[in-house]
């Protein structure tokens, strides 16, 4: 029976969520003096019958719910909700309104299912075919599942070793930097060699001032202006992808700084730079605990899914899957992680960590 309901719920799935009716139009409000108090929902016993069905007068005891007589079919609230847990891969809470477009699809679909009982269906090769690859991909889908259950939840003792072994990862900085252009795009009358000299020159004596204190804005204002560039100089402050794609060189200078400290003049393909960390802070181990359990979530994910997949190596007819002679194939299984919030983070980045 739970086999039948899982795979009727898994071919269902789709269905469920593309036959989503538009949002009735909201109802004109009443007049302030005519608003009823807000009264707060009652509740529902899962026992307690939620949808009544008539009309359907199925061959077999239907897949959720149960006959009052031969044309009823009455849904508890905790039949409902099985069959919403069955298809929500995502544990989301649906409000009363998605609940009940979802349920009235629901119903149309026991309504096509006993019809095509009564028609024969089952006996068609064609629905056994269907019937296999609902059962592989819900069989995946609550393996996924199991494993999001599993290490959803790591323990103190898991959060403590991670924080301390990724210490760096909670980093809270503040780096500002001061660009000189090696070339001038704007006067291609400069000599290069010339004009890369003196950006050289100017670039040590900045970062002398930066050392002492002097505002970083008005040390890169000044070096464009010196140096004649008719361009609006760049922001100071780094962002967070600026920060991630920095030279390795670089970012190990970087990292070495201790708030109010500069770098050496770093030679960049850009230009001369000097970087300056403004602040620097680490969150501490309760602060980071939602980005801990993310991180070991997508770990262990990871480490699972490949441990079921890596040991799998189809082989592939060329002549079917490759037509094009020079395109170069992968045979390689990509399992995707099903993490809540990482929906494009890949499997490789996971394995980084």
């Amino acid at each position: 029976m739970i086999r039948k309901i899982l795979m009727l719920c898994a071919v269902a799935a789709p269905c469920l969520f593309a036959q989503q009716p538009p949002s009735p139009k909201p109802p004109t409000p009443l007049a302030p003096q005519q608003q009823p108090p807000i009264q707060p929902p009652r509740p529902v016993a899962p026992e307690s019958t939620v949808i009544t069905i008539h009309g359907l007068c199925p061959t077999a005891t239907p897949p959720i719910g149960h006959k009052s007589d031969s044309c009823t079919v009455l849904l508890t609230r905790a039949e409902l909700e099985t069959m919403l847990e069955a298809v929500n891969l995502t544990n989301q809470n649906y409000p009363p309104a998605a609940m009940r477009s979802m349920a009235s699809n629901y119903i149309t679909m026991m309504a096509l299912a006993d019809a095509g009982e009564k028609a024969g269906i089952e006996n068609d090769p064609r629905f056994a075919d269907m019937m296999k690859v609902a059962r592989t991909r819900t069989l995946a889908e609550a393996y996924r599942r199991s494993l999001l259950e599993k290490y959803g939840n790591p323990s103190d003792a898991e959060i403590d070793a991670y924080y301390k072994q990724n210490i760096a990862k909670f980093d809270q900085t503040k780096v500002d930097r001061i660009l000189v252009p090696k070339v001038n795009p704007t006067n291609s009358q400069d000599k290069p060699a010339e004009f890369e000299k003196k950006a050289h020159e100017l670039a040590d004596k900045l970062r002398e001032r930066a050392a002492h204190g002097e505002d970083i804005i008005t040390l890169q204002s000044e070096a464009y202006k010196t140096l004649g560039l008719r361009m609006m100089p760049p922001q100071t402050e780094l962002n967070e992808t600026q920060k991630r794609t920095l030279q390795s060189e670089v970012k190990q200078d970087v990292n070495a700084l201790k708030a109010g400290e500069v770098t050496k003049v770093e030679a960049e393909p850009a230009g001369f730079t000097i970087y300056k960390m403004r602040a620097r802070s680490t969150l501490s181990v309760e602060q980071a605990k939602t980005q801990i359990v993310h991180d070991l979530l997508q770990k262990n994910m990871d480490i699972a899914l490949r441990a079921a997949t890596d040991g799998v190596h189809p082989e592939y007819n060329e002549q079917f899957f490759n037509p094009h002679p020079g395109m170069v194939p992968t045979n390689r299984l990509q399992p995707r992680v099903l993490v809540p919030g990482l929906s494009g983070t890949s499997s490789a980045a996971a394995q980084q960590k």
